[in-house]
């Protein structure tokens, strides 16, 4: 493909050409089949990496126009999947779109959004006052409203500083409210005791340098994570898609 039968299309798509100009080049659309099948290439690749931005939906678009363009060639399956993005942007000149592909790893926020599944809060009603209070709370922290769970779990644990569960998911809403370094604090003290939550605040210390993009940090706090470990696995799944 031509650079300036590529220039050619990205007016016509973009809506650059004036009338007349829309209307000669969609009259060689109809004359010229490698022009059109040019136009069709271009459409295809462009409108999957625009709308889709994953490997499996550009490599699914690449075999389809390997079929259909490059028949008897190697197939996409046969060569690796840089080789075909470099194919591609020898096609299209997408620069930044063409660099996200080259990592073929999700970006920092959709891995938190993957890996960030809290566990509901569970409590354990007495029928005091106090009850009332982390029953409202369980529930908004439950509806993932964290902006209304946070204050009530703080006026629960002041009345009830040792209950761990109510701590650990007030670190969390403290996390997702971007209150970093409240969510850290509270995290490494229980990292640093001796309940049933220590293990899951190493993972969440993790976490919360992931949300924050801070991936140096990540990885370490990632490697400090035990074999032994019932977040090991998932450690070690989340270390191999960070991007860079």
């Amino acid at each position: 493909m031509k650079p300036e039968t590529i220039e050619t299309i990205e007016q016509y798509l973009n809506d650059e050409m004036s009338p007349q100009e829309r209307k000669d080049f969609e009259s060689r659309l109809a004359a010229d089949e490698e022009l059109r099948n040019d136009f069709e290439l271009y459409n295809s690749i462009n409108t999957t990496m625009s709308a889709s931005p994953n490997e499996d939906a550009l490599r699914k678009t690449l075999e389809q126009m390997n079929k259909k363009y490059f028949a008897g060639s190697a197939g996409v399956r046969k060569i690796s999947f840089k080789k075909w993005l470099a194919i591609a942007a020898s096609l299209i000149v997408i620069i930044a779109i063409g660099f996200y592909f080259l990592s073929g790893k999700p970006s920092a926020e959709k891995l938190y959004a993957q890996y960030a599944q809290h566990d509901a809060l569970n409590i354990q009603l007495r029928g005091n006052a106090a009850d009332s209070i982390k029953d409202k709370a369980a529930a908004a922290f439950n509806n993932k409203d964290y902006s209304t769970a946070l204050p009530l779990l703080e006026s629960s644990l002041q009345q009830q500083p040792a209950d761990a569960p109510i701590q650990f998911s007030l670190a969390i809403c403290y996390l997702e409210t971007t209150k970093y370094n409240e969510a850290e604090k509270i995290f490494l003290q229980m990292e640093a005791g001796q309940s049933a939550y220590a293990d899951a605040a190493k993972w969440y210390l993790a976490l919360t340098a992931l949300k924050q993009n801070d991936l140096v940090k990540c990885r370490s706090r990632l490697n400090s994570i035990a074999s032994s470990s019932a977040y090991y696995t998932k450690a070690k799944e989340l270390m191999e898609k960070l991007p860079g």
